[in-house]
């Protein structure tokens, strides 16, 4: 590591350590020459802080005081932009690690990036199923869902049926333990056979166990997933055109290796 590298890392260290830093640096950057004062009252910290922040900062040469105001300097333009871009991607991977920590990388095959304005829904312990109070509703309102499923429950189902009796497309992908599932299980088999036998939807059964769930609903992909007990844990909502474009082939290619379900298996 070059000592250049060093001494970026301290200084993104210094800065990140401290909320009001990052706060001085952003008012700066979004409104110029800022008063001593003014800077006070919008970070909100007492005047020795703020002073010694100011300091720390000034030596590092990011801010320079002028006429008794401070401002960015050209290097702290350019750290500020690269800093607020940093937090935003930060951020992001911290809402959406519920999801993604439990997807190996290599079957999202884009960039994830595009999943930063993603919606997250977790398990909580007040709420343990809203994961599946959110899929469960979005199926409601569905003009066509394409859905690959690794589990499945019986809310979901009838508010599947919700929208099929209003003429939605159902397509179904389910592993073969859900597909017996459903021919056995009583709390699912009823709601499922009163829209298996519907014309407007198709189920099939995977070639191979899927580690978890799929849902193209309208023009939303989700993706969700469970625990080790199989309970679910989180699920994410994006409209991002390239997640979509991936998520449909994902589902053509399940689609082309499976096999009609044989409910009297």
């Amino acid at each position: 590591m070059t000592d250049r590298t060093g001494d970026a890392i301290e200084t993104l260290e210094y800065v990140a350590r401290s909320p009001s830093r990052v706060r001085i640096l952003e008012t700066l950057s979004a409104e110029g020459a800022v008063s001593r004062d003014a800077l006070r009252t919008e970070v909100d910290v007492v005047r020795t802080t703020l002073q010694r922040n100011l300091a720390g900062l000034r030596e590092r040469g990011l801010i320079r005081e002028r006429d008794r105001c401070y401002e960015l300097t050209s290097a702290g333009s350019l750290a500020t932009s690269g800093l607020s871009t940093a937090l935003e991607r930060v951020d992001a991977a911290e809402r959406l690690r519920p999801v993604l920590e439990r997807v190996p990388a290599t079957e999202l095959a884009f960039d994830t990036e595009r999943l930063v304005d993603a919606t997250v829904v977790e398990s909580t312990t007040a709420n343990p199923y809203g994961p599946v109070e959110y899929h469960a509703a979005s199926l409601a309102d569905a003009i066509r869902a394409r859905v690959v499923l690794p589990a499945t429950g019986a809310t979901p189902l009838e508010r599947a049926r919700e929208a099929i009796e209003s003429g939605a497309v159902f397509e179904l992908i389910v592993t073969e333990s859900v597909a017996e599932t459903l021919r056995t299980e009583p709390s699912v088999a009823d709601p499922f056979a009163a829209i298996a036998d519907a014309d407007s939807v198709t189920v099939s059964v995977a070639e191979r166990e899927i580690s978890f769930y799929l849902g193209i609903v309208d023009d939303a992909v989700q993706i969700g997933v469970h625990d080790e007990s199989g309970l679910p844990t989180a699920l994410l909502e994006s409209t991002d055109a390239g997640v979509r474009e991936w998520a449909i082939d994902r589902f053509d290619s399940l689609a082309e290796q499976a096999t009609a379900i044989d409910l009297e298996a």
